[in-house]
């Protein structure tokens, strides 16, 4: 009858659409990280001084923050100061794991990497299976496996 016939292709009208939630619930899901957000009470003693991202040091650790309070954890430089962006992209680690984010605070390639370097020239150097030894208090990386990737986390020849 009508109804039956409406109700089918209402379902079937439905199911891409269906699917297409089910597809994003499940990738979300497997997301190792998640955007991070500060309180809008401690966002309130923050002074952007009119930039749009800044660097906060917050329990050891530095920060880039943007004025609605996403946040993401930088690396700490050789000098003590959040990595910088190259080319667009800083680095962040996530469970032990070094991953590349852009300036507002996406992730752009996921933190799956042991080590890597800062982009230079369309190109950053990474490690799989590497380790930090402390040498006479210098850290130094030793073994591991040694790739260039791009920008899009294509591993070169």
């Amino acid at each position: 009858g009508f109804l039956g016939d409406n109700l089918m292709k209402f379902f079937l009208l439905s199911l891409p659409f269906l699917f297409l939630l089910g597809c994003t619930s499940t990738r979300i899901k497997e997301k190792s990280y998640q955007a991070n957000y500060l309180s809008e009470v401690y966002l309130k003693t923050l002074n952007f001084n009119g930039f749009e991202l800044i660097t906060v040091f917050i329990d050891n650790h530095w920060y880039y923050v943007r004025k609605d309070g996403k946040s993401m954890l930088a690396i700490m430089d050789d000098n003590g100061k959040a990595d910088e962006f190259k080319e667009g992209l800083a680095r962040t680690k996530v469970n032990g794991k070094i991953g590349f984010f852009n300036r507002s605070l996406d992730m752009v390639l996921e933190p799956i990497y042991d080590f890597a370097f800062s982009f230079h020239n369309g190109v950053a150097e990474i490690c799989m299976g590497c380790k930090e030894v402390d040498t006479e208090g210098e850290p130094m990386l030793d073994g591991g496996d040694w790739k260039k990737i791009n920008r899009l986390g294509h591993v070169l020849e």
